[in-house]
Protein backbone atom coordinates (compact mmCIF):
# COMPACT_ATOMS: atom_id res chain seq x y z
CA UNK A 1 0.00 0.00 0.00
CA UNK A 2 2.57 1.90 1.08
CA UNK A 3 4.61 1.55 -2.38
CA UNK A 4 1.52 2.10 -4.47
CA UNK A 5 1.25 5.81 -2.69
CA UNK A 6 4.46 6.77 -3.23
CA UNK A 7 4.75 5.62 -7.06
CA UNK A 8 1.22 7.69 -7.72
CA UNK A 9 3.05 11.17 -6.07
CA UNK A 10 5.97 10.65 -8.29
CA UNK A 11 3.45 10.41 -11.19
CA UNK A 12 2.17 13.81 -10.40
CA UNK A 13 5.01 15.46 -9.73
CA UNK A 14 6.62 14.39 -13.02
CA UNK A 15 3.28 16.06 -14.77
CA UNK A 16 3.65 19.40 -12.82
CA UNK A 17 7.57 19.55 -13.90
CA UNK A 18 6.28 18.68 -17.09
CA UNK A 19 3.59 21.35 -17.34
CA UNK A 20 5.88 24.19 -15.86
CA UNK A 21 8.14 23.23 -18.77
CA UNK A 22 5.60 23.39 -21.45
CA UNK A 23 4.51 26.81 -20.22
CA UNK A 24 8.07 28.55 -20.21
CA UNK A 25 8.79 27.40 -23.55
CA UNK A 26 4.95 29.03 -24.69
CA UNK A 27 5.99 32.14 -22.76
CA UNK A 28 9.62 32.38 -24.53
CA UNK A 29 8.02 31.80 -27.91
CA UNK A 30 5.56 34.77 -27.39
CA UNK A 31 8.55 36.74 -26.19
CA UNK A 32 10.37 35.70 -29.19
CA UNK A 33 7.64 37.25 -31.26
CA UNK A 34 7.20 40.66 -29.96
CA UNK A 35 10.70 41.11 -30.07
CA UNK A 36 11.24 40.02 -33.20
CA UNK A 37 7.80 42.25 -34.51
CA UNK A 38 9.47 45.27 -32.35
CA UNK A 39 13.03 45.14 -34.39
CA UNK A 40 10.79 45.24 -37.76
CA UNK A 41 9.32 48.42 -36.62
CA UNK A 42 12.42 50.15 -35.61
CA UNK A 43 13.78 49.09 -38.72
CA UNK A 44 11.21 50.54 -41.20
CA UNK A 45 10.84 53.52 -39.05
CA UNK A 46 15.07 54.26 -39.07
CA UNK A 47 16.38 55.66 -42.50
CA UNK A 48 19.68 54.66 -41.20
CA UNK A 49 18.54 51.04 -40.51
CA UNK A 50 16.69 50.99 -44.15
CA UNK A 51 19.96 52.28 -45.39
CA UNK A 52 22.17 49.81 -44.42
CA UNK A 53 19.40 46.90 -45.62
CA UNK A 54 19.33 48.44 -49.17
CA UNK A 55 23.25 48.08 -49.31
CA UNK A 56 23.22 44.62 -47.89
CA UNK A 57 20.79 43.66 -50.74
CA UNK A 58 21.90 44.88 -53.78
CA UNK A 59 19.46 43.16 -55.97
CA UNK A 60 16.54 45.86 -54.82
CA UNK A 61 15.96 48.95 -55.61
CA UNK A 62 16.68 52.09 -53.42
CA UNK A 63 13.73 53.58 -52.00
CA UNK A 64 13.76 57.24 -52.48
CA UNK A 65 15.77 59.54 -50.03
CA UNK A 66 13.91 62.94 -47.91
CA UNK A 67 14.45 65.34 -49.49
CA UNK A 68 14.52 68.07 -47.24
CA UNK A 69 14.68 71.18 -49.37
CA UNK A 70 11.02 70.50 -50.79
CA UNK A 71 9.19 69.81 -47.95
CA UNK A 72 6.21 68.66 -49.44
CA UNK A 73 7.89 65.86 -50.48
CA UNK A 74 9.39 65.17 -47.28
CA UNK A 75 8.57 62.26 -45.42
CA UNK A 76 7.67 62.33 -41.23
CA UNK A 77 7.17 59.40 -39.58
CA UNK A 78 4.80 57.88 -42.70
CA UNK A 79 3.22 61.08 -43.01
CA UNK A 80 3.16 64.17 -45.59
CA UNK A 81 2.46 67.41 -44.96
CA UNK A 82 -0.90 68.96 -45.88
CA UNK A 83 -1.60 68.59 -49.72
CA UNK A 84 -0.93 72.06 -52.07
CA UNK A 85 -4.86 72.29 -52.16
CA UNK A 86 -5.45 72.58 -48.14
CA UNK A 87 -2.45 74.97 -48.31
CA UNK A 88 -3.70 77.14 -50.69
CA UNK A 89 -7.23 77.00 -49.07
CA UNK A 90 -5.73 77.88 -45.53
CA UNK A 91 -3.59 80.52 -47.25
CA UNK A 92 -6.75 82.34 -48.82
CA UNK A 93 -8.76 81.83 -45.66
CA UNK A 94 -6.17 83.60 -43.85
CA UNK A 95 -5.72 86.66 -45.99
CA UNK A 96 -9.16 86.66 -46.28
CA UNK A 97 -10.08 86.97 -42.42
CA UNK A 98 -6.62 89.87 -41.90
CA UNK A 99 -8.05 92.08 -44.76
CA UNK A 100 -11.76 91.94 -43.85
CA UNK A 101 -10.74 92.11 -40.09
CA UNK A 102 -8.34 94.91 -40.88
CA UNK A 103 -5.83 93.50 -38.65
CA UNK A 104 -2.54 95.76 -38.49
CA UNK A 105 -4.61 98.30 -39.79
CA UNK A 106 -3.22 96.75 -43.05
CA UNK A 107 -6.52 96.72 -45.19
CA UNK A 108 -7.03 100.08 -44.46
CA UNK A 109 -2.58 100.61 -45.95
CA UNK A 110 -3.61 98.55 -48.66
CA UNK A 111 -7.01 100.78 -49.72
CA UNK A 112 -5.32 104.02 -49.13
CA UNK A 113 -2.70 103.33 -51.35
CA UNK A 114 -4.17 105.24 -54.49
CA UNK A 115 -5.64 107.93 -52.70
CA UNK A 116 -8.62 105.99 -51.34
CA UNK A 117 -10.12 105.47 -55.10
CA UNK A 118 -11.28 102.16 -55.08
CA UNK A 119 -12.61 102.30 -51.59
CA UNK A 120 -15.01 105.33 -52.84
CA UNK A 121 -16.07 103.09 -55.87
CA UNK A 122 -16.43 100.16 -53.64
CA UNK A 123 -18.14 101.89 -50.57
CA UNK A 124 -15.24 99.74 -48.45
CA UNK A 125 -14.60 103.11 -46.21
CA UNK A 126 -17.95 102.58 -44.93
CA UNK A 127 -16.58 99.40 -42.95
CA UNK A 128 -13.10 100.38 -42.78
CA UNK A 129 -11.31 103.82 -42.50
CA UNK A 130 -9.31 105.52 -45.55
CA UNK A 131 -6.36 107.35 -44.73
CA UNK A 132 -7.96 108.58 -41.11
CA UNK A 133 -11.60 108.54 -42.71
CA UNK A 134 -15.27 106.55 -42.91
CA UNK A 135 -18.17 107.19 -45.29
CA UNK A 136 -21.59 107.59 -44.34
CA UNK A 137 -23.99 106.32 -46.47
CA UNK A 138 -27.97 107.35 -46.41
CA UNK A 139 -29.55 105.00 -48.83
CA UNK A 140 -32.68 106.12 -47.84
CA UNK A 141 -32.38 109.55 -48.47
CA UNK A 142 -30.03 109.01 -51.49
CA UNK A 143 -26.50 111.23 -49.85
CA UNK A 144 -23.09 109.78 -48.52
CA UNK A 145 -19.91 112.21 -47.00
CA UNK A 146 -17.13 110.91 -45.11
CA UNK A 147 -15.81 112.05 -41.71
CA UNK A 148 -13.32 111.28 -39.18
CA UNK A 149 -13.13 107.73 -38.48
CA UNK A 150 -12.66 108.28 -34.51
CA UNK A 151 -16.10 110.30 -34.06
CA UNK A 152 -18.91 108.30 -33.06
CA UNK A 153 -22.30 108.29 -34.88
CA UNK A 154 -25.50 109.93 -32.69
CA UNK A 155 -26.98 107.06 -30.52
CA UNK A 156 -30.02 109.57 -29.71
CA UNK A 157 -31.04 109.53 -33.71
CA UNK A 158 -30.75 106.19 -34.60
CA UNK A 159 -32.83 105.81 -31.59
CA UNK A 160 -34.93 107.80 -33.04
CA UNK A 161 -34.90 106.07 -36.30
CA UNK A 162 -36.13 102.71 -35.43
CA UNK A 163 -38.54 104.12 -33.02
CA UNK A 164 -39.98 105.74 -36.68
CA UNK A 165 -39.50 102.36 -38.52
CA UNK A 166 -41.26 100.50 -36.27
CA UNK A 167 -44.17 102.85 -35.62
CA UNK A 168 -44.37 102.58 -39.62
CA UNK A 169 -44.13 98.80 -39.55
CA UNK A 170 -47.20 98.48 -36.33
CA UNK A 171 -50.53 97.59 -37.31
CA UNK A 172 -51.75 99.26 -33.85
CA UNK A 173 -54.14 102.41 -34.36
CA UNK A 174 -52.04 105.38 -34.60
CA UNK A 175 -52.86 107.84 -31.29
CA UNK A 176 -55.10 110.52 -30.96
CA UNK A 177 -52.37 113.02 -30.19
CA UNK A 178 -49.81 113.15 -33.33
CA UNK A 179 -46.80 114.93 -32.83
CA UNK A 180 -45.33 117.65 -34.72
CA UNK A 181 -44.17 117.09 -38.24
CA UNK A 182 -42.51 120.68 -38.75
CA UNK A 183 -39.80 119.87 -36.09
CA UNK A 184 -37.41 118.38 -38.75
CA UNK A 185 -34.05 116.91 -36.83
CA UNK A 186 -30.79 115.59 -38.24
CA UNK A 187 -30.99 112.34 -40.56
CA UNK A 188 -27.21 111.79 -39.39
CA UNK A 189 -24.88 113.14 -37.49
CA UNK A 190 -21.43 112.37 -36.17
CA UNK A 191 -18.85 113.80 -33.37
CA UNK A 192 -15.88 112.98 -30.70
CA UNK A 193 -17.00 110.62 -28.45
CA UNK A 194 -17.08 112.43 -24.92
CA UNK A 195 -18.08 115.82 -26.56
CA UNK A 196 -20.34 118.14 -25.87
CA UNK A 197 -21.97 118.51 -28.89
CA UNK A 198 -20.45 121.91 -29.76
CA UNK A 199 -18.36 119.90 -32.91
CA UNK A 200 -20.59 117.63 -34.82
CA UNK A 201 -21.49 116.61 -38.74
CA UNK A 202 -24.80 116.40 -39.47
CA UNK A 203 -27.16 116.27 -42.50
CA UNK A 204 -31.13 117.50 -42.34
CA UNK A 205 -33.32 116.76 -45.88
CA UNK A 206 -36.47 118.66 -45.86
CA UNK A 207 -39.27 119.50 -48.01
CA UNK A 208 -38.98 122.77 -49.63
CA UNK A 209 -41.63 124.45 -51.97
CA UNK A 210 -42.29 122.42 -55.91
CA UNK A 211 -39.97 123.24 -58.22
CA UNK A 212 -37.20 124.71 -56.12
CA UNK A 213 -33.93 125.16 -57.59
CA UNK A 214 -30.41 126.48 -55.80
CA UNK A 215 -29.98 128.46 -58.53
CA UNK A 216 -32.95 130.38 -57.96
CA UNK A 217 -31.06 131.74 -54.80
CA UNK A 218 -28.86 133.41 -57.13
CA UNK A 219 -24.66 132.62 -57.04
CA UNK A 220 -23.00 131.19 -53.91
CA UNK A 221 -22.19 134.58 -52.25
CA UNK A 222 -25.01 135.61 -52.69
CA UNK A 223 -27.14 132.43 -51.31
CA UNK A 224 -24.72 132.39 -48.68
CA UNK A 225 -25.81 136.01 -47.47
CA UNK A 226 -29.81 134.66 -47.81
CA UNK A 227 -28.96 131.53 -45.60
CA UNK A 228 -27.07 133.60 -42.55
CA UNK A 229 -29.33 136.38 -42.48
CA UNK A 230 -32.58 134.09 -42.38
CA UNK A 231 -31.75 130.86 -41.01
CA UNK A 232 -28.34 130.84 -39.17
CA UNK A 233 -28.98 133.94 -37.37
CA UNK A 234 -32.23 136.15 -38.63
CA UNK A 235 -32.89 139.95 -37.09
CA UNK A 236 -33.85 139.69 -33.61
CA UNK A 237 -32.25 137.08 -32.56
CA UNK A 238 -28.86 137.52 -30.14
CA UNK A 239 -26.52 135.99 -32.86
CA UNK A 240 -24.07 137.24 -35.42
CA UNK A 241 -23.36 135.42 -38.42
CA UNK A 242 -20.27 136.24 -40.61
CA UNK A 243 -19.40 134.43 -44.16
CA UNK A 244 -15.83 133.96 -45.05
CA UNK A 245 -16.16 132.27 -48.32
CA UNK A 246 -18.48 131.12 -50.38
CA UNK A 247 -18.22 128.69 -53.81
CA UNK A 248 -20.18 126.24 -56.19
CA UNK A 249 -19.30 122.87 -57.74
CA UNK A 250 -20.81 120.33 -59.56
CA UNK A 251 -20.66 116.57 -59.30
CA UNK A 252 -20.74 114.37 -62.27
CA UNK A 253 -24.21 113.96 -62.51
CA UNK A 254 -24.77 117.63 -62.65
CA UNK A 255 -25.71 118.46 -59.25
CA UNK A 256 -25.12 121.70 -58.13
CA UNK A 257 -23.62 122.49 -54.19
CA UNK A 258 -23.26 125.74 -52.56
CA UNK A 259 -20.41 125.77 -50.19
CA UNK A 260 -20.11 128.04 -47.38
CA UNK A 261 -17.95 129.11 -44.56
CA UNK A 262 -18.74 131.17 -42.02
CA UNK A 263 -18.59 131.77 -38.24
CA UNK A 264 -21.48 132.56 -35.48
CA UNK A 265 -20.70 134.32 -32.34
CA UNK A 266 -23.66 134.59 -29.65
CA UNK A 267 -22.94 135.79 -25.92
CA UNK A 268 -23.12 131.90 -25.13
CA UNK A 269 -20.64 130.71 -28.04
CA UNK A 270 -18.42 131.09 -30.74
CA UNK A 271 -18.43 128.66 -33.74
CA UNK A 272 -16.77 128.08 -36.95
CA UNK A 273 -19.19 126.49 -39.05
CA UNK A 274 -18.74 124.80 -43.25
CA UNK A 275 -22.27 124.42 -44.66
CA UNK A 276 -23.22 122.05 -48.18
CA UNK A 277 -26.31 123.40 -49.34
CA UNK A 278 -27.95 121.27 -52.10
CA UNK A 279 -31.34 120.58 -53.57
CA UNK A 280 -33.06 117.50 -55.62
CA UNK A 281 -36.79 116.54 -56.39
CA UNK A 282 -38.13 119.05 -54.03
CA UNK A 283 -36.00 118.53 -51.21
CA UNK A 284 -33.53 120.96 -49.81
CA UNK A 285 -30.47 118.69 -48.30
CA UNK A 286 -27.90 120.59 -45.70
CA UNK A 287 -24.68 119.53 -44.52
CA UNK A 288 -23.34 121.23 -41.69
CA UNK A 289 -19.94 120.63 -40.09
CA UNK A 290 -19.28 122.90 -37.16
CA UNK A 291 -16.48 123.47 -34.08
CA UNK A 292 -15.90 125.84 -31.79
CA UNK A 293 -13.90 128.74 -32.93
CA UNK A 294 -11.40 128.19 -30.57
CA UNK A 295 -10.70 124.67 -32.22
CA UNK A 296 -10.52 125.72 -36.14
CA UNK A 297 -7.31 125.44 -36.03
CA UNK A 298 -6.81 121.72 -35.06
CA UNK A 299 -9.80 120.64 -36.35
CA UNK A 300 -10.92 122.96 -39.24
CA UNK A 301 -8.93 120.42 -41.84
CA UNK A 302 -10.97 117.71 -41.20
CA UNK A 303 -14.70 119.49 -41.39
CA UNK A 304 -13.28 121.40 -44.63
CA UNK A 305 -12.88 117.55 -46.02
CA UNK A 306 -16.12 116.21 -44.77
CA UNK A 307 -17.81 119.12 -46.65
CA UNK A 308 -15.84 118.50 -49.90
CA UNK A 309 -17.04 114.93 -49.53
CA UNK A 310 -20.62 115.40 -49.25
CA UNK A 311 -22.57 114.72 -52.67
CA UNK A 312 -26.23 113.19 -53.38
CA UNK A 313 -26.27 109.27 -54.97
CA UNK A 314 -29.11 107.13 -56.57
CA UNK A 315 -32.78 107.83 -56.40
CA UNK A 316 -34.20 108.75 -52.69
CA UNK A 317 -36.95 107.21 -50.95
CA UNK A 318 -37.29 110.43 -48.52
CA UNK A 319 -36.66 109.07 -44.83
CA UNK A 320 -36.22 112.45 -43.45
CA UNK A 321 -37.57 113.07 -39.37
CA UNK A 322 -40.88 113.85 -39.77
CA UNK A 323 -41.87 112.08 -42.95
CA UNK A 324 -43.36 109.50 -41.36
Amino acid sequence: MRTSNMSLMQRQSQSTQCAFKQTGRACQAVSTARSRRLRHTVQATDPQQQQQQTEDAPGQPAPARLNLANPAETIVWGGRLPSTRRLTLSGLAALGITLGGNLGGVTSWLLGLDGGQLAATLHADVLIPVLGYKRCQDAGNGYEFQYPAQWLADQTLLYRAAQRAEAARSLDPQPLRQKRKDVVEPSAAFGPAGSTGEENISVVVAPIFQGFKLESLGAADAAGRYFLDNIVAPAGSDKTATLIAAQERRDTSGVLYYQLEFTVESAKFSRHNVAVLASRDDLLYTLNAQCPASRWQQDGQQLLHAAASFRLSGSPSPQYPGSL
